[in-house]
């Protein structure tokens, strides 16, 4: 009998091994992949908003080597993205590096792999090296004509931490949970040489050992499943926040600019359908707000109540768990206006899961 409990106990151990490890392995991919996603749609949002500045001064004529203060650009963009290593742009008829934050690479010729993937309009062009990455756009005349290529080198070492990191979470849980499993599994197949079951029947006893031990499993697995989701949350926060932050930037840069033009800071057309367009196309973020300088609300989109709780007895207003706030000073020809804020849910992978 005790020959037959152990090849059960065996058994379900096993088939428990291998269900915990497709199941953290599943999970571990689809935070992976979010990852990826907040990476690379960061790039692309603050290279398309370089793109559409050296595109203004395209639109009004100027040709791509006299654009003036391009490579002011070109320095204020790396120096607001940590993992740049080189920001240039360069023709695509004879593939020379006309603009660049790094001096050497001035006058040099880009691969022509680079100048064929950016000679198309509309697209973006991404060239995957061992310990970089470049990311390119196309910049056009005013024929639209692919005149000029945008491109950034990235380092990879960033991704490579983050994955590392998640990596040993996923590790880590999936043993913890093997084993939470297997022990459960010997306890209940061995359960009848326990002596404090005195009461009622073998089979009574068998029921109430198997309630009671299953009651126990499920509550350690809720435990460790919402602790295991919340540190691939806390692993994906860099990601998350390089995000937030540049969409953040790219807002208050358009608000600005409306200013400077001479549009009231309170009165920006078109911008809440703007900042619409951007939530639906950023599933984490919760809501957008544009307050001005005492945080009344002048522009929202979303729901901003649900990420923070009041204290009822201070009013103090906080950020909920499982939330992140990026906040940007806007500012006229003076002094600072306003702020945007931009609140994401850091749970929106785990929701999109279930």
């Amino acid at each position: 009998m005790r020959s037959q409990h152990l090849n059960h106990a065996v058994l379900v151990s096993l088939l428990w091994c291998a269900a915990v490890f497709v199941f953290v392995g599943m999970n571990f991919m689809k935070f992976e992949s979010a990852s990826r996603d907040l990476r690379d749609s960061r790039i692309e949002t603050a290279l398309t908003e370089l793109q559409r500045a050296l595109q203004t001064e395209m639109d009004k004529g100027t040709i791509l080597p006299g654009i003036e203060k391009a490579e002011d650009r070109l320095f204020h963009y790396a120096a607001e993205n940590d993992d740049v290593l080189s920001v240039m742009v360069f023709d695509t008829k004879t593939g020379k590096i006309l603009f660049s934050t790094v001096a050497a690479q001035i006058g040099v010729n880009v691969p022509d792999l680079w100048r064929e993937k950016c000679a198309a309009p509309g697209t973006v062009f991404v060239e995957t090296q061992e310990d970089k990455e470049t990311v390119g756009l196309p910049v056009l005349n005013s024929f639209l004509e692919t005149e000029g290529c945008l491109a950034a080198e990235y380092k990879t070492e960033i991704n490579k931490v983050v994955r590392e990191k998640m990596i040993s979470t996923s590790f880590h849980f999936a043993v913890r949970l093997a084993v939470i499993g297997v022990a459960a599994a010997f306890l209940i197949c061995f359960y009848p040489t326990w002596s404090f079951f005195i009461f009622g029947t073998k089979k009574i006893r068998s029921i109430v050992a198997a309630v009671v031990f299953s009651g126990i499993l499920l509550l350690m697995l809720q435990m460790n499943f919402s602790t295991m989701f919340r540190k691939f949350e806390q692993d994906l926060r860099m990601q998350t926040a390089a995000k937030t932050q540049t969409i953040a930037r790219q807002v208050k840069n358009l608000i600005e600019l409306a200013v400077h033009s001479g549009m009231p800071f309170k009165s920006v057309s078109g911008l809440e359908a703007y900042l619409d367009q951007i939530r639906q196309k950023n599933k984490e973020i919760l809501f957008i707000l544009v307050t001005d300088k005492t945080g009344r609300v002048l522009y929202e989109s979303g729901a901003a109540a649900k990420a923070f709780d009041a204290d009822p007895r201070t009013g103090k207003i906080s950020l909920r768990d499982g939330f992140y706030n990026a906040a940007e000073p806007v500012s006229d020809d003076e002094s600072a206006v306003g702020w945007v804020q931009i609140g994401v849910n850091e749970r929106f992978v785990r929701e999109k899961i279930f």
